[in-house]
C-alpha cells in the first residue's frame, strides 16, 4: 500500500473516530434536553426526543435506561397506556432491579409501573423484600484492596447472593465482585487501579434471590456511590538495588586495588645493578 493510501486510511478512520464522538455527545445533549423538557412538562417533545435514542446504537445502557423512564412517565402523563407499558417493560429489560425516579411521588404512576414490573417478572411481589444496610467507606487508596461491608436487615431468607458492582469513575462497564456472608454480615474485597494520580471508584450493591433476579440495590448502575481514592506515587527503587550503583562502586575497586598494587611495587622493586645507559635503535 503505497504511502498516499496509508495516509488516507488514516484519515478516514480519524473521521469515523470523531464522528462517533460527536454522536456520542449529541445522544447526552438530547438525554439532558428531554430532562428539561419532562420538568417543564412538554412531555410530547420528550418523546420526540427520546424515540430515536432508545434505539441508537451510540448510547450507553445507563442513558437508554433513563430514557424509556422518562418515556414510559411522559406516555403514562399522556394518558397512553399502552405506550408506557412498553416503554417501562424495555426498561426492566435492561435494568430489573431498577427503581423508579419519579419526582412527584405519585401513587398512581407508582402503582403502574408495580404493576409492569409483576407482569413482566412473575412472582416478583412473591419474592418478598430485601433490605441491606450500609455504611461506605471513608477512602481507598490506589493499588490496595477496598473493603465494602454491609448487612441484612430484612428478607434474609429470600437472599441468594449478593454482589458488590465496581468501575474506576468514567468506565462504561462495571466489574464485580461476590460478597461473602456469615449471618447477617456481608463483606468483599477488591484491588483498586494502581495509578500515581487520584480518582473516583463508582460501585453499588446489589442483592438477588437464588434463581437471579434482582431483589434490591444500594446504589445503581446510572446512580452509583462513590469513594474518592488516593493516588500512590511512584515507588523508587534504593540505590543499592540499581546496577549502574553497583558497577560504579566496583570500579572503584578495582582502581584502588590497580593504584595499590603499581604504588606498592614502586616502594618495594630492588635497584638494579646495571649502570643506567641510554639505548640507540638502529
Amino acid at each position: 500500500m503505497g504511502s498516499s493510501r496509508r495516509g488516507l486510511l488514516v484519515l478516514l478512520v480519524l473521521a469515523s473516530c470523531l464522528a462517533s464522538a460527536a454522536a456520542a455527545a449529541s445522544e447526552k445533549e438530547k438525554l439532558e434536553l428531554a430532562r428539561r423538557q419532562y420538568l417543564a412538562q412538554e412531555y410530547e417533545r420528550v418523546v420526540r426526543l427520546l424515540q430515536p435514542l432508545v434505539g441508537s446504537p451510540l448510547a450507553t445502557i445507563s442513558e437508554k435506561v433513563e430514557a424509556y423512564e422518562l418515556l414510559g412517565l411522559s406516555y403514562l402523563i399522556l394518558g397512553e397506556n399502552k405506550r408506557a407499558k412498553e416503554a417501562f417493560e424495555n426498561l426492566l429489560e435492561l435494568d430489573p432491579g431498577h427503581v423508579l425516579r419519579d419526582a412527584s411521588g405519585s401513587p398512581k404512576i407508582q402503582r403502574f409501573y408495580e404493576s409492569v414490573r409483576e407482569s413482566f417478572m412473575p412472582g416478583y411481589r412473591s419474592r418478598g423484600g430485601v433490605s441491606l444496610e450500609h455504611a461506605a467507606p471513608t477512602g481507598a487508596v490506589a493499588g490496595r484492596r477496598v473493603e465494602i461491608g454491609a448487612r441484612i436487615a430484612q428478607g434474609g431468607k429470600e437472599l441468594g447472593s449478593v454482589v458488590v458492582r465496581w468501575r474506576r469513575a468514567g468506565l462504561l462497564s462495571y466489574a464485580s465482585v461476590s460478597m461473602r456472608r456469615e449471618g447477617t454480615n456481608l463483606t468483599a474485597t477488591f484491588l483498586a487501579p494502581t495509578d500515581t494520580a487520584g480518582y473516583q471508584l463508582e460501585y453499588y450493591l446489589e442483592a438477588r434471590d437464588p434463581g437471579g433476579h434482582v431483589l434490591s440495590r444500594v446504589g445503581s448502575p446510572d446512580q452509583p456511590l462513590v469513594i474518592a481514592a488516593t493516588g500512590v506515587p511512584a515507588r523508587t527503587e534504593p540505590l543499592v538495588r540499581k546496577w549502574w550503583f553497583w558497577t560504579a562502586i566496583g570500579a572503584v575497586v578495582v582502581g584502588g586495588l590497580t593504584a595499590g598494587i603499581v604504588a606498592g611495587v614502586r616502594e618495594t622493586a630492588p635497584d638494579g645493578n646495571l649502570d643506567p645507559k641510554r639505548i640507540r635503535l638502529h
